[in-house]
């Protein structure tokens, strides 16, 4: 078992959990009762279930990877390069759009996964 990786998987999981459950009614709700074309609103549905379920996937990936060590170790890359990746667009949006990086704070659980992710694997391939 990779204690490392199980708690990348957690920080995720709770990431899909704030996104649907907190996400949904601040964001997606609003934007879905404001006065938008419907093929947008169809268009910004899909995109917001696109990030639902590519956290979902990635908190599935990150617990097989916890349980059995060496299964998936590209798809875990992969993962780690993808939440990079939103850490990279939440902090530069924040900064750039609303002068801080405050407002949306997504990025701290995102680099945190990745950090918990890479010392997994680090620790992961020092055992073998």
């Amino acid at each position: 078992m990779n204690y490392w990786l199980l708690a990348a998987s957690a920080v995720s999981g709770l990431t899909f959990i704030a996104h649907i459950f907190g996400g949904g009614p601040e964001i997606l709700v609003p934007l879905l009762a404001g006065d938008m074309p419907t093929y947008l609103k169809t268009i910004w549905t899909v995109v917001w279930h696109a990030v639902s379920v590519t956290v979902f996937v990635g908190t599935v990936f990150l617990a097989f990877e916890a349980i059995k060590p060496g299964k998936y170790p590209g798809l875990i890359w992969s993962i780690c390069a993808q939440y990079s990746a939103f850490t990279g667009m939440f902090l530069y949006y924040g900064i750039a759009r609303l002068g801080s990086l405050w407002p949306m704070p997504q990025w701290i659980a995102f680099s945190l996964i990745v950090i918990l992710a890479i010392i997994g694997m680090r620790r992961a391939a020092k055992s073998r």
